[in-house]
């Protein structure tokens, strides 16, 4: 069964601010979900801890990672 694929944004445009352009990926839908929480957890605050562990994760697995298609 193929995975569905999903598009996230990373930023969204802002219309005050011209420089502040939409951002978006493509991903599978499980890290779509992922994402999102990620981003509605750590609106206020994110710890050192956490930016190094995504460092860490990123590190392992950048090498293996695959491009989404439509």
């Amino acid at each position: 069964m193929p995975r569905v694929a999903q598009n996230h944004h990373i930023q969204y445009a802002h219309p005050e601010h011209k420089s502040m352009k939409e951002i978006t990926v493509r991903v599978y839908k499980g890290e779509h979900l992922i994402l999102s929480k990620i981003q509605m957890f750590t609106k206020k605050t994110v710890s050192k801890g956490f930016i190094r562990a995504l460092k860490v994760f990123i590190a392992q697995h950048e090498d293996i990672a695959e491009e989404v298609e439509d």
